[in-house]
């Protein structure tokens, strides 16, 4: 896997090198450049072809009833950064999308129905 990375990375060198001397760059700084490029598409085709297994993603019921999203009264910023340490600890990202929060609201307004 990683011999793919590294071979791609040289291909990609060398057209690189190829393609900035052939638009007029001078030959030291298609170097510097090729080697930017090269090393970048090695990289990517190494974390591309990785096996890595995405952590598991919590439903948006658990994460509903981790975190009370309506309060009755406003917060001081003390409790608000107190949730948002808690929800940093439970969630992938340290955070709560728009589309779950939207989705988690359509459920509990169906659910009322």
């Amino acid at each position: 896997m990683f011999k793919n990375g590294i071979s791609t990375g040289l291909t990609l060198w060398l057209f690189f090198i190829a393609a900035f001397v052939f638009l007029g760059y001078s030959v030291p700084l298609s170097i510097i450049i090729g080697a930017i490029g090269g090393l970048s598409g090695g990289r990517i085709v190494t974390w591309w072809h990785s096996h890595d297994a995405p952590p598991p993603e919590r439903s948006p019921e658990e994460v509903e009833e981790e975190i009370p999203l309506k309060k009755t009264h406003r917060m001081g910023i003390v409790e608000a950064q107190q949730h948002r340490k808690i929800r940093e600890k439970r969630t992938p990202r340290g955070q709560i999308s728009a589309v779950q929060q939207l989705r988690t609201r359509l459920r509990r307004s169906l659910r009322r129905r």
